[in-house]
Formats: structure tokens, sequence, C-alpha cells
């Protein structure tokens, strides 16, 4: 129940994903043109690192990777933003550091790219290997992502929807997709069949929420509190916090759509209670609500797949009550299972979340209708783009308001996206895909992604 984008895989070097948002493979599109790279600063064959605060972070790594000791905890205790230390430790961070990229260097930066509070730079070590670091700072200029992978090609881009299709077709496993224009469909590619969602299910949650601040049941500004009971599996954040951990319903619900947080999702889904969920389910325009009929927590799915599989055999054929009392008793059990026994692939279809294409459009319809009445709700919804768009300046991309919502299981990668600008012209993207090769999939997903980009940003024929 993860979030993905864009995943550059590494060979020789491991990868090592280190980000404020909890999610999987997640990057944060840079807000302004690279700086053309001039004066002094931190130095490295071939470039000088510019004086801005990301350059001069960069060069700081930079000097922890290639110092003649191995790197502590003392390192980056100063460096490292809040949100970034909730998830990966200092000590942490230097054992990584020690483990997997001092040993293949020292690193030689050979190409910097520089957007002020981000930047991308390019690394090579002696013996040929190549790294791509992609830091991002937060307002006092502490470092909240931290990203290192190899080098990838760069996908062709899409010249067309009908290539789109053709490039969808011949992707290993389903693929369900919808790409609509207002009223106007671009592409379909679904055949109107439901498919696991993953974490893209948390947008029911959402639209759950908003109808209970409408009712005036819930508000914005309301506290809730981390409870053992209520504690998931990763991805996210809030996980890792202590019992009695309090923080706002809009912070949860930011963290649930930003980070994928699982941990926030279930106690929003407590907050409102399930049943009221199965009604947003239904009130969305879903074509068959009774496929998440009961809606379980993030917490209870992991324990359906990993926990008491012997549950998850009676949950694949149990009907609506019979389900609800596997719930009841998954309920009274601890969760024992770490993430680490979430194997990568260990592919089940059968527990999931389930919709269509076109069930998401509607859905997003209905989220972005009730936008106009709540600004929380656009904050939460753009909150994490789920692509980088690095071809494209910010004036070059056509929308004021982009939301998205993606969501990985073993097999399964998923992504929903809706664009809308000052005009109220709409644009949704929905692809599903699914495989019986979690592996093959996986390697699929930067030309999935890819996709998805091209259908957002081409013109309408």
């Amino acid at each position: 129940m993860r979030d993905s984008a864009r995943t550059l895989g590494v060979a020789g070097v491991a990868l090592l994903l280190l980000t404020s948002c909890g999610s999987d493979d997640q990057e944060r599109p840079p807000e302004d043109q690279p700086t053309v790279m001039e004066g002094a600063g931190h130095t490295a064959e071939g470039v000088e690192l510019p004086e801005t605060a990301s350059g001069e972070a960069a060069g700081d790594v930079l000097e922890i990777l290639n110092a003649e000791q191995d790197s502590t905890a003392s390192d980056w205790e100063d460096r490292l933003a809040e949100a970034f230390t909730e998830e990966v430790s200092a000590e942490e961070l230097a054992q990584t550091v020690n483990s997997q990229f001092r040993p293949v260097g020292p690193w030689t930066a050979v190409e910097h790219e520089d957007f002020d509070d981000a930047s991308l730079t390019s690394l090579e070590a002696p013996e040929g290997q190549e790294l791509e670091m992609q830091l991002t700072l937060d307002e006092d200029g502490l470092i909240e992502t931290l990203f290192f992978a190899e080098p990838r090609e760069p996908v062709e881009p899409a010249e067309g929807f009908e290539e789109i299709d053709q490039r969808l077709t011949d992707l290993p496993g389903e693929v369900h997709a919808v790409v609509v224009q207002d009223d106007e469909t671009l592409l379909e590619a679904s055949g109107g069949e439901a498919a696991p969602l993953a974490s893209v299910a948390k947008l029911y949650v959402v639209l759950a929420l908003v109808e209970a601040v409408d009712a005036g049941e819930v508000s914005w500004d309301d506290t809730l509190e981390v409870t053992d009971q209520l504690r998931s599996l990763p991805s996210g954040t809030l996980q890792d916090q202590p019992a009695g951990y309090e923080t706002t319903v809009f912070d949860v619900a930011q963290r649930m759509i930003q980070f994928s947080d699982n941990t926030g999702t279930d106690m929003l889904i407590d907050l409102l209670g399930r049943d009221a969920v199965e009604q947003a389910v239904a009130d969305s325009g879903h074509h068959n609500p009774a496929l998440m009929d009961p809606f379980p927590s993030t917490r209870e799915m992991f324990q359906l797949r990993w926990g008491f599989p012997e549950l998850g055999e009676d949950w694949k054929e149990g009907d609506a009550e019979e389900r609800r009392e596997i719930l009841a008793e998954i309920g009274e059990e601890e969760l024992e299972i770490t993430d680490e026994d979430v194997a990568a692939d260990d592919v089940d279809f059968d527990i999931d979340w389930y919709a269509t294409p076109e069930d998401l459009t509607s859905l997003y319809d209905q989220l972005f209708e009730a936008m106009e009445e709540h600004p929380e709700l656009e904050a939460v919804l753009a909150s994490n783009p789920g692509l980088t768009f690095g071809d494209f300046s910010p004036e070059d991309l056509w929308w004021d308001t982009l939301a998205f919502k993606g969501g990985s299981l073993p097999g399964v990668l998923n992504g929903a996206w809706r664009a809308q600008d000052e005009d109220g012209t709409v644009r949704t993207v929905i692809l599903l895909t699914q495989h019986e090769d979690a592996e093959s999939l996986s390697e699929e997903a930067e030309e999935i992604f890819s996709l998805a980009e091209d259908a957002l940003t081409l013109e309408a024929p």
C-alpha cells in the first residue's frame, strides 16, 4: 500500500531512497529552472557547485561520501529536517552511506542542475559507476529528501494518444486506463472491469472525510491521536510516532495523500467509521459498491495478506457478513509482522480494494466539486503531483491544480491524476496495471509513468 512514481533502479550500486514522504520512489519536481553554475563554491573535478542553498548542501553530502573516515551520526544531525529523521535517523543514514556508497568512491561530481531548494547532481566513481543524487531542502535549508539512483536513459515521449494506447497495450499483464478531458474521452482501455487499487483507494477515505465535515461531524482542525491499535506498516511517517502523538485531521489527511500514510489512513477510518467510508464509495458513483463492502483498513489488509493468510483465504470466499466477522477477529490480534514480511513477489489480486477507471473518474468529479467549499481539500489532493515533468518549465504546464494518488502492491502499479485550469478545463488520467510477475511490472514503471505524463501534457486532438 505504497505510492509509486517514476522509479530509478540501480545495478552495482544499491538504491537508497531517503525522503520525508515515506512512500515509494516519490520525486519532487523543482519549482524553477536550473541556475547557471558560476562563481565560487564547493568544487569537484569537472564542475563547480554553486553557492545556492542546494548547491552547498550537495557539496556537503559529497564531502561526507568522500571523507577519509566513515560517516557518523554527527555528520548529519544538523543537516536533516525533522520530517526526514522521523523515518530515517542520522545514525541509520550514516550506516547506509558507509555500507553502500563510500566503498565505491571516491565520487566525483560531473554535472549539476540547481533549483535553489532542490538539485540533481551526477556522480562518477573510479571504476565507472554512475549515480544521480537528488536532494530537496525545507524552508529552513535542511535536507528533507535525499535520493541516490543509477541514471537511466529517458523514455521516448509519445507523439499522440494513439501511440499512448498502443504502448499501454504492449505492457505486460492487464492494463485498465482512461483519459478524459471534460466530457470527451481521449483514450479508453478498460473494458469496464474493476481492477485492484492498492493505495488509490485512499481517495474514498478523503471523500468520506469531506462528507463528515459537510455534516458538521468533523472539523479539519480536530485532533487525532496515534494509538498502538491503529498503528499500521509503512508507507508513511505516523507509524513511527509514539502512542499518544497528536496532530490535526487536516495534517493526517494530507499525509495520507502526500506520503500515502497507512497509519494516518486507518486513523481517519477509525474517526469516520467504516460505514461512512462504504457510504462514500456508493456516493461516488462506484459501479458496484459491494466490491468494497466491507472496506478494510490498511492494517487489516496487511494482516489478511501476510499476518493471518489463513483468514485471508476465508476472506476470498466469504460474503460481506462473513468478511466483517473476519475483520472483527483480526482486530483482536496484535500486528506482529513488519514491512520486511511483505514479500515483493507475493502477488494476490483477490485481497485489495477494487474499482474501474470510470469509477475513479466519477470519484474525482465529486472531490473537485467539493474543493469549492473546502480549500483544505485542494491542499490535500494537490500535495503530491506524482510526476516530475522534468522537460517542462512551470509556465509550460497548462493546469493550475494537479491532484494525484498512486498505489502499489506486489504485482499492482497504479496512478490516478486530475488536472484543472483556471477556466475549469479538467483532464483525468487513470492508469491501473497488474501482472502476475511483479518484477516484470516493476521494470515497466518508467514507461507507465512516462505515458501518464504524456497523457497529461499532450494537446487534445
